[in-house]
């Protein structure tokens, strides 16, 4: 175990970036890395390292590590495996503070592997170099604008952490995560782990202002005690929530032969995280669906939930899902009951869930959030059906188009510009309750939509959450309702 201090800050936020063995040649690490620093606009030095090359994408290109006569913060390096040793040793005549060494070929191979790993980190630790990996597929900082993965993705600059031991899994989350609106903090690929491991990045995450959440793919923990013991601590501020790979016999051995990792018992592994209050998830989506809640929404002070929904199936759906994660849905007191029945027919439901049974009015549904976040009876509010009715107006809308020819095309047309305003309208409503109520308002969303599940109003303290199905946002409900439990033991 290494005492990181402030070095990784420096990974993660450097002032200047060497890419050893960037190309130009198309599907290369060397280039996807480094047209992907350059394309995303990294704001400090960038040095490309060739001894093939003079110039790449405009910027000169240097033989070697010692032509450069400036301080560099971070070597980011993609070459083969024998050249590494000697690389490293350039990276520490130069000062380098931290390395992310993309390359591939050490422990996670055989037995000659596994002799060069060790001797790669012995070298960093003799050099003062903080290592990720190998065998990693890069990190992301959105803070810095630092892009620096193979793939191409560029989330929005955000609170949610992000470290994946599966760089190919961490990477199509994190382009889930910037298809759905979520922020990212940072992004760490720690491949072999063969000098940081997950700890270290829970020290280091503990400290990062920019970070509020902390969520982490694992195969396998080298120190279980250390883990329990940083994440208990660290949990206290900061949720942490894990998805572990390897859970079966099956799945530990695909766990070996891609980073040379060899899991645990999963038992003992979960009944850990119960311990120290880790919110555990078994799917890739459940991941970020929690993040989105997290990192968007105030905590509930309890497990009591309001429900209220456009129509009467979805809210039995939600009222069963809720009673089966450990939720509780109350009645409603009869002053409640009259004040939202003066807004609706005769023959709606009288209790929770509220069954707007389909009503148009625009401002009942806001009516009814409010009238649950309000009473001290419930802890939370599941709101399901009214974002998303605008891609059902849409598709009526071009049915009328094409079956009516009486139909005016500038009426037509206003009246979705109106469901797209009262959308937006009724987002940033919900999330102005959040915060004078401090209670989260999770939403189903009707239809899908490309505006992602996170909806973020300028200056709101929260962000508005809509998921796709009921089952998403109970369980997302339910943990950060355990969580809340875990803050008050």
């Amino acid at each position: 175990m290494v005492d990181i201090g402030s070095d990784l800050a420096r990974v993660f936020h450097p002032r200047s970036v060497a890419v050893v063995g960037a190309s130009a040649s198309f599907g290369k690490w060397g280039q996807m890395i480094f047209s992907n620093i350059v394309a995303g606009k990294f704001p400090g030095r960038i040095f490309p390292v060739n001894p093939k090359e003079t110039s790449l994408y405009g910027l000169k290109v240097y033989p070697r590590m010692q032509d450069i006569a400036e301080e560099i913060d971070l070597a980011i390096v993609t070459t083969p495996a024998a050249t590494v040793p000697g690389v490293l040793a350039a990276c520490g005549e130069k000062g380098v503070k931290g390395v992310v060494l993309i390359t591939s070929g050490f422990g996670e191979t055989d037995q000659a592997g596994k002799q060069l790993e060790r001797e790669i980190v012995a070298l960093c630790r003799a050099k003062r170099i903080r290592l990720i990996g190998p065998n990693t597929m890069g990190i992301l900082s959105p803070h810095s604008s630092l892009f620096a993965t193979g793939t191409h993705s560029r989330p929005r600059t955000g609170e949610v952490a992000f470290v994946s031991q599966s760089g190919n899994l961490g990477n199509q989350l994190i382009h889930w995560a910037e298809n759905q609106n979520i922020g990212i903090s940072l992004f760490a690929g720690s491949g072999n782990e063969a000098m940081i491991s997950c700890v270290d990045y829970l020290r280091y995450l503990e400290e990062d202002p920019r970070s509020r959440l902390i969520t982490l793919y694992l195969e396998n923990i080298a120190d279980g005690r250390a883990f329990l013991e940083t994440a208990v601590r660290v949990n206290r501020s900061k949720p942490i929530v894990v998805l572990k790979g390897g859970r079966t016999e099956a799945g530990m051995r695909a766990a070996a032969s891609h980073t040379g990792s060899m899991g645990g018992r999963d038992a003992i592994f979960r009944a850990a995280c119960r311990q120290a209050g880790v919110a555990l998830v078994n799917e890739p989506l459940e991941l970020l669906e929690l993040s989105a809640g997290f990192s968007s929404l105030p905590l509930p002070k309890g497990n009591r939930v309001g429900i209220v929904t456009l129509g009467g199936g979805w809210g039995v759906v939600t009222a069963d899902a809720c009673n089966e994660r450990g939720l509780q849905v109350p009645s409603l007191p009869d002053g409640m009951v009259a004040e939202i029945g003066r807004l609706l027919p005769d023959f709606w439901s009288r209790g929770n869930p509220v069954d707007l049974v389909g009503t148009r009015d625009l401002e009942v549904p806001l009516v009814a959030v409010e009238s649950l976040l309000k009473w001290d009876g419930v802890d939370s509010v599941i709101s399901l059906g009214i974002v998303g009715r605008v891609e059902m107006v849409r598709l009526l809308l071009q049915s009328t188009r094409e079956v009516d020819p009486q139909a005016q095309p500038a009426v037509l047309d206003e009246l979705e510009a109106m469901a797209e305003a009262y959308e937006v309208k009724y987002v940033q409503r919900i999330v102005e309750l959040m915060e004078r109520y401090e209670k989260p308002v999770l939403g189903v969303s009707l239809a899908r939509s490309d505006k992602g599940v996170v909806r973020s109003v300028p200056g709101g303290k929260y962000s508005g959450v809509f998921y796709q199905s009921p089952e998403s946002a109970v369980q997302t409900l339910a943990s950060m309702a355990a969580y809340a439990r875990f803050l008050e033991r």
